[in-house]
């Protein structure tokens, strides 16, 4: 009913009504089987040599319901580090935190 409702909206595809149902509302359920990224990603996982279409990324997906959706970002942050898009030249939380409580105690003495 809510995709259905969603892609009544003018510019509004299969896609973008998964992303949104998945990502904007949380309905892990869903997974954007149009996502040629994950298309391929997911043919890849599954020992396939040629992506899947949509409905064969739906069928692929059924033995994870209702969490396909996290198969999804499973996949999507896969992508990512493996491009090197995920590395953080941040310092680690846990070093931060030390370094905060150690001047916190310094500065109350």
């Amino acid at each position: 009913m809510a995709r259905q409702r969603l892609l009544e909206l003018r510019g509004v595809g299969r896609w973008t009504a998964e992303y949104v149902l998945l990502r904007g509302v949380g309905r892990l359920h869903v997974f954007p089987g149009d996502d040629v990224g994950a298309q391929k990603r997911l043919a890849r996982w599954l020992g396939r040599s040629r992506p899947l279409d949509y409905a064969g990324v739906h069928r692929a997906v059924e033995r994870w319901q209702p969490y396909a959706g996290l198969v999804y970002f499973h996949l999507l942050l896969d992508g990512l580090s493996k491009a090197g898009a995920l590395e953080s030249r941040a310092e680690p939380a846990s070093r931060v935190f030390t370094t905060e409580i150690s001047r916190s105690s310094f500065s109350s003495r």
